[in-house]
């Protein structure tokens, strides 16, 4: 019985921690797409994303930044042409935040890791 109480306390304090670490990668991606719809380069908008997720260990490379010209159907690359970055007034722009959540109970259940993963559009200003 102490057993299964156990296991239900750490998955309720894993599932916390998820959520948690989800909420903050939402936030990051939001800023993220914000740093890339006002202008700024896809590096700026991707220390952005990084800042923004405060207490995450949010690598610069997992930062996914891309444009849409035709309304969200297909996506490119954003890239850094002038003035800024090469999506034109109007576009839509998508950050695409991914971050491996290290699993505080991996030997309880199976894993040791789970990916998350945060998407947010903006219309370019």
């Amino acid at each position: 019985m102490a057993g299964l109480l156990c296991l239900l306390l750490f998955g309720i304090i894993e599932m916390g921690l998820l959520f948690q670490d989800q909420a903050l990668l939402g936030a990051s991606a939001r800023e993220a797409a914000r740093s890339a719809a006002v202008g700024h380069t896809t590096s700026e908008a991707q220390s952005t994303a990084v800042s923004a997720g405060a207490g995450l260990a949010i690598v610069p490379g997992n930062v996914v930044l891309e444009k849409s010209i035709d309304g969200g159907q297909f996506w490119a690359a954003l890239g850094d042409a002038p003035p800024n970055n090469n999506a034109a007034v109007g576009d839509l722009v998508r950050a695409t935040v991914i971050y491996v959540h290290p699993l505080v109970t991996g030997y309880v259940f199976s894993g040791t890791c789970k990916n998350l993963t945060a998407k947010m559009v903006m219309r370019r200003e």
